[in-house]
């Protein structure tokens, strides 16, 4: 199975295409439009058409972006490349594709391709640092991204710098509008302003780590007082998610002193009698945001195959029998789905909704909701065993969630699913369902989606 990975930045959209086993097929770059949305979206498409072309595949797509989904609209949020903000992304690059796309931010991607076969590939968390014009993170756990409620996990670089000394102030002020974050004393711009405020020099990181090397007790001193400021804010980490390893990333992890003297000031910081944190360069380099938005996708996942657009229609007598005896396991006994022939035979039955998923014009499953005042609970959402690992799923519940949004007075989506599994939470989760905390009184847990009102 081929992978295509495709990391749209400020200047560039980088695209990598890789096999199963992560080797790398094919790579493309062509020039980010500036401050132009919908020529982007063509832009990534282009690019991505033009390397299915070339390898004569059709493959799963998977974006790194700056900025996260909103778990409240599924827009992106907090991008610096700000014609991105406000806008459905995801949506518009699906729709463009014809496919379903994973996107992710650009430090979760670098975190994920890291952990998955790069610098941490044997750890079970890891958390990864981008130190450059910004300063981001992403968490991975077991090689998943952990994205967090609010779509913000690992983004430390808006965290106050901890225990601000006399050489921190006056505090910097951050473009998010509050004073002292980690971003305005460790990116590369916050490296150089602190040069310059205590030096009066003006100068480029690249040269301020060139001068040090040569002897320059100014730039020396500058870059022990970065060291000391990395070390504090890393400590803050590890005494909250406790990492395996930290992967550092962007220009500033090529600085190689970092590896050894970050780790050697950390340890007052740090609640615990010894530090087991490895501090790491990373192993793929510039090419780990890319890599990692093609690992979004895991082993065995297909994309929706050409000419199988997903939609759901009525339950007839073309499609009853199927719908009856479809089967979410092949050794399944009992079809749970059986039921579905209950309730269409019960035609008319009050507040019930229930279609058949097509896959172009083969069904491949079923969904049943009850509609009542205000919101939509989703009964069921199954996939024959046949048709899983295709996008199918995650493409019906698009349509359920626009079905409720169209409902009059329907201000939420709920459903259950069994605690144990968690690819389905995740599958939730990333369409914007958050957990509620209630436990039905089948043990099943609840999750909601929340129209913004």
């Amino acid at each position: 199975m081929t992978r295509i990975g495709v990391d749209v930045g400020g200047t560039k959209i980088e695209l990598a295409a890789l096999d199963t086993a992560g080797a790398v097929l094919l790579r493309r770059r062509a020039a980010t439009p500036v401050l132009d949305y919908e020529a982007t979206v063509d832009a990534v498409g282009e690019i991505v058409e033009a390397a299915e072309s070339s390898l004569g595949v059709r493959a799963t797509v998977g974006v790194a972006t700056p900025g996260a989904l909103s778990r409240i609209d599924a827009r992106i949020k907090n991008a610096n490349s700000t014609c991105l903000n406000g806008r459905a992304l995801k949506e518009d690059l699906e729709r463009r594709l014809a496919r379903p796309v994973r996107l992710a931010n650009d430090a979760n991607c670098f975190a994920l391709s890291e952990a998955v076969d790069g610098a941490a590939r044997d750890a079970e968390v890891v958390f990864g640092v981008i130190l450059g014009t910004g300063v981001g993170g992403g968490l991975v756990v077991r090689r998943r991204v952990v994205e967090g409620a609010n779509a913000i996990a690992g983004e430390w670089g808006h965290n106050a710098l901890p225990l601000p000394g006399h050489d921190d102030h006056p505090l910097p002020l951050c473009y998010c509008g509050r004073r002292g974050c980690v971003e305005t004393f460790l990116s590369g711009p916050g490296l150089a302003a602190d040069h310059a405020r205590l030096t009066a020099e003006r100068l480029a990181p690249e040269a301020i780590v060139a001068r040090a090397q040569a002897g320059d007790a100014g730039c020396e001193a500058t870059l022990g007082r970065y060291e000391h400021r990395l070390a504090r804010a890393l400590a803050g980490v590890i005494n909250i998610v406790d990492p395996d390893a930290i992967v550092l990333g962007g220009g500033l992890s090529n600085l190689e002193r970092l590896y050894e003297r970050v780790p050697a000031l950390w340890g007052p910081h740090v609640f615990s009698d010894s530090v087991r944190t490895r501090l790491l360069p990373p192993a793929h380099g510039d090419s780990s945001g890319v890599r990692g938005a093609a690992w979004l996708w895991e082993p065995g996942e297909q994309p929706v195959a050409a000419g199988g657009e997903v939609s759901l229609r009525p339950i007839d007598e073309a499609n009853i029998d199927f719908v009856a005896e479809l089967r979410v396991v092949g050794e399944q006994r009992y079809h749970v789905a059986s039921v579905a022939k209950s309730f269409w035979q019960v035609a008319g039955r009050e507040g019930y909704w229930m279609r058949a998923i097509y896959a172009g014009a083969e069904p491949v499953g079923f969904v049943l909701l009850r509609e009542s005042p205000g919101e939509v609970y989703l009964n069921r959402l199954l996939v024959d065993f046949r048709h899983q690992g295709r996008g199918y799923g995650r493409e019906a519940m698009r349509l359920i969630m626009a079905h409720a949004r169209a409902a009059p007075g329907c201000n939420r989506v709920r459903l259950a699913h069994v605690r144990s599994n968690e690819a389905v939470a995740r599958l939730y989760a990333s369409l914007g369902f958050r957990h509620t905390g209630v436990v039905d009184e089948d043990g099943e847990v609840e999750m909601v989606f929340e129209f913004p009102a």
